[in-house]
């Protein structure tokens, strides 16, 4: 049986969902959900990326409205760059 429960070795959403769910909570970590990762991670990239259509290119979003709701970009990120 691999680590995710599945002896194919093939991770599931489930399987997935679970192992998640036990890292959290190993970690004491509260109220944090996978997607939440990327979430941050796309506002991570933004900081290098400001651009938002090549940030869209990276993150797979093939619609900018849809990157919008995950993207916010940092008010001093945004005044630094503004001068």
């Amino acid at each position: 049986m691999g680590q995710f429960g599945v002896a194919s070795g093939a991770v599931t959403p489930n399987a997935l969902k679970h192992a998640w769910k036990r890292a959290c909570e190993a970690a004491c970590i509260i109220d944090l959900h996978f997607h939440d990762l990327r979430h941050e991670a796309a506002s991570r990239m933004a900081d290098r990326l400001p651009n938002i259509i090549e940030l869209a290119a990276v993150t797979g979003h093939k619609d900018v409205k849809m990157l919008a709701r995950y993207y916010h970009p940092r008010v001093e990120e945004l005044a630094r760059k503004l001068g």
